[in-house]
């Protein structure tokens, strides 16, 4: 069974406090404890007792330092009662049982040691429990109504701006505890606070007033952030904001005139649900001067839409979903199929160029910047031992035996959105790699994710295998989607597809890690070694199963009438 990576969600959701009291806190409890000793003297003077003034005014002072004292000793008001964690009650709660324990035992020192004070311990008794019940209300009610505050409502609103005024509660932050600043990458040394990628997005032609931010803790590239905004009519809009990584993509012109491009050939017409609405690719929001993304001194940034009631999985381990996803980025490619290459920029030479790759880790070899070489031969042997398969997809495309064509070039699992009703591939994400390139390299990625019986940074690689029945599932659906346009040579060469790109991909995690980890966003240190061995484990796998892949993919060209190159195709046997 398949679990989900979860190394980006411990990467950046950690509590963090504020460094300063909740003044307004100290300031409501104050006005409860005052209440609470009138009741208690009150109940003093009904019973028959007198309280001397200066008695009572000691009483309530010393109390007020002994109760409150201990809250600041604690840390009580550095703590956010809206999110109702058990750590924090505790606090206020051990705070106040001593609290209002000292001011009973102060009681008993005067009244029966000094003999100077005049209040029943049973008072002083009912005073401790009437404070303790009172507070944990207040903080109890204060977290209830922070929860009504944040749904998507014209009164929520109403109930925002009154706590918002009332307590200083920073809406903007989805990050759990009192947090000024969302939490980048651990690596960064300045943080983005949360009002700068405000600023960011109220620069863009969106409707209303930025109200939430949460940031979207997937992708290896670029930093992903979902944006919230309320308008006049007190309707929520929603907007995905990305901060474009520049040392993956320098060209930011033409990665945004290529996404420009697709998205409007697509737009309207490329629909994965029928009659869905949503589109089944994301199009851009403009800058308030007409510009397709931002650039400033913290980066380049644009905003695309959100696409609602949706959800994405890094993996899975049902066949069906596989079927259905092979569906939908063979659809994409059978979309795309009458987009001229030449209008498409290469945004990144040789993305797809296995032997390329090889090259360069060759070369990163030689200048080992980090004196990590020494610690992954049996990786590196492992590569060299099959660098003549390297160049089959790339060295027919530049003979042109296979044709160019405009692929996603990211077929990841993750890269599809299902719908939450259905459970059906609604839409597809991430265009900045859609480039010229072949279909090949596009199926065997997804056979890379989707047949990996493993996580993609599994340590234990007994775990690591290609599941047949997943790769027969993807196979036939996205054969069923678009294999009448492939050609006979395309079809003879897909068995080598899933082994090339698993290649690929092992080497270029390997690269980085001896880089020093430039390219990927890791979140522990060896996280690139990691990957880089699961994907050169499912290679292995993938290459002594080569036999029963031509067998799968005979049985489906059969089925559906797909001519190939069957001469190829034995060389895998």
């Amino acid at each position: 069974m398949k679990k989900e990576n979860n190394n980006t969600k411990k990467a950046d959701n950690r509590l963090q406090k504020r460094e300063t009291n909740r003044w307004m806190l100290v300031l409501y409890d104050s006005i409860v404890y005052v209440f609470c000793w009138l009741v208690v003297f009150s109940l003093c003077g009904s019973l028959g007792n007198t309280i001397p003034s200066i008695i009572a005014v000691f009483y309530l002072l010393a109390g007020y330092v002994l109760v409150f004292g201990l809250r600041f000793v604690f840390e009580v008001y550095k703590q956010i009662w809206r999110y109702g964690f058990i750590h924090a009650y505790i606090r206020e709660a051990f705070s106040l049982v001593l609290g209002s324990g000292a001011v009973v035992l102060l009681g008993v020192a005067l009244t029966y040691g000094l003999k100077v004070a005049e209040i029943p311990i049973t008072i002083l008794i009912t005073f401790a429990i009437l404070y303790f019940v009172f507070s944990i209300a207040i903080r109890v009610l204060y977290y209830f109504l922070f929860r009504v505050a944040t749904k998507n409502t014209v009164l929520a609103e109403h109930l925002k701006r009154i706590i918002k005024v009332m307590a200083f509660v920073d809406f903007d932050s989805d990050v759990s505890g009192a947090v000024l600043r969302l939490t980048l990458n651990p690596d960064e040394r300045a943080l983005s606070p949360v009002n700068e990628i405000q600023n960011i997005a109220e620069k863009f032609a969106i409707r209303g007033d930025v109200k939430k931010i949460i940031q979207i803790n997937k992708g290896y590239i670029n930093r992903t952030y979902k944006i919230e905004t309320l308008s006049d009519s007190g309707h929520i809009h929603t907007y995905t904001l990305q901060r474009i990584n520049t040392n993956v993509f320098p060209d930011v012109d033409a990665l945004m005139e290529n996404f420009k491009t697709i998205s409007n050939h697509l737009f309207g017409k490329f629909h994965l649900l029928e009659k869905d609405k949503r589109g089944a690719v994301q199009t851009i929001r403009s800058t308030k001067d007409g510009r397709s993304y931002l650039k400033d001194d913290s980066g380049c940034w644009r905003i695309v839409n959100y696409i609602d009631d949706v959800y994405s999985m890094d993996n899975t381990d049902n066949p069906d979903v596989l079927y259905q996803a092979g569906m939908a980025f063979g659809s994409l490619l059978k979309e795309m199929s009458d987009v001229d290459p030449n209008e498409i920029k290469i945004v990144i030479p040789d993305f797809h160029n296995t032997m390329k790759r090889y090259i360069a880790l060759e070369e990163s070899i030689v200048r080992d910047p980090k004196d990590r070489v020494k610690h992954v031969w049996p990786e590196i042997d492992f590569v060299r031992e099959r660098k003549d398969k390297y160049g089959l997809i790339s060295e027919a495309l530049e003979n042109g035996d296979i044709p160019l064509r405009v692929c996603h070039n990211d077929c990841n699992l993750n890269n599809i959105l299902f719908d939450k009703k259905t459970d059906l591939p609604v839409a597809i994400i991430d265009l900045d790699t859609v480039m010229p390139s072949s279909p090949l390299y596009d199926f065997g990625d997804s056979m890379r994710v989707g047949t990996n019986t493993a996580n993609d940074d599994e340590r234990d690689l007994t775990k690591v295998s290609c599941d047949l029945e997943m790769y027969e599932s993807y196979a036939r659906g996205y054969l069923r989607a678009c294999g009448d346009i492939l050609t006979k040579k395309e079809l003879g060469l897909l068995p080598y597809a899933a082994f090339i790109i698993t290649m690929e991909d092992g080497i270029r995690f390997l690269m980085d890690h001896i880089n020093g980890d430039t390219y990927y966003n890791i979140f522990y240190p060896g996280q690139n070694l990691d990957r880089a061995r699961t994907q050169l484990k499912l290679a292995e796998d993938m290459e002594k199963k080569l036999p029963q892949i031509v067998e799968i993919l005979i049985k489906i060209y059969n089925e559906l009438e797909l001519e190939a190159d069957f001469d190829q195709m034995k060389k895998c046997r």
